[in-house]
């Protein structure tokens, strides 16, 4: 090692020094984890980092071993941040917890959709149809599974389902003429119009 590499190590280790003294806080002891989860617990949610939140539901899941919903929170959070796999994991846990969770099990079908970009593979339509029998309010979700059973070639029983989700709906609600704008394409598609 020659004198100039020894001056260079010196002076990053100096410039590393004055940027820790001047950007760090060395006067202030770190907290311990429970006394920062503390802090957390008593922040207004609306100021609370990404990290916090996941923090603060991981408290949640600790604090409520049973609920399904801390697990969905957590889904939804790490999916907004792009970690795919992980909400997956999440989701996964909450219907766990409840497996007849709405939420989360349309929240796990979306996700699946979206990371086989766009394609609604069998697992993805049973959570869709799930949701939609335990919440018929749910119509996205069984238009969604209907369209995959058509794209499967089911016609029939997809075209069953579309019936009966049109069924209450009034004729000139919004919702209902996209759903049928949606069939009519789907029935173009399929003959080849």
């Amino acid at each position: 090692m020659t004198r100039r590499d020894l001056v260079l190590i010196g002076a990053a280790l100096i410039v590393a020094l004055a940027g820790y003294l001047w950007l760090g806080s060395p006067t202030r002891g770190d907290l311990p984890f429970s006394e920062r989860q503390d802090e957390i617990a008593n922040k207004d949610p609306q100021t609370l980092t990404a990290d916090e939140m996941l923090t603060r539901l991981e408290m949640a899941v600790r604090d409520e071993p049973d609920a399904a919903e801390p697990h969905y929170h957590i889904g939804v959070l790490m999916r907004s941040q792009g970690r795919v796999e992980d909400s997956i994991r999440a989701f996964q846990s909450s219907l766990r917890k409840n497996d007849r969770y709405v939420p989360a099990l349309v929240a796990l079908a979306d996700v699946l959709v979206a990371r086989d970009v766009g394609e609604i593979g069998s697992t993805a339509r049973e959570l869709y149809d799930r949701a939609w029998r335990l919440d018929p309010s749910q119509t996205r979700a069984g238009v969604i599974a209907a369209l995959a059973l058509f794209r499967e070639g089911d016609t029939d029983e997809a075209q069953t389902r579309w019936a009966l989700i049109l069924e209450p709906m009034a004729s000139d609600d919004p919702e209902r003429l996209q759903i049928e704008d949606l069939i009519a394409q789907a029935e173009a598609e399929s003959s080849g119009g």
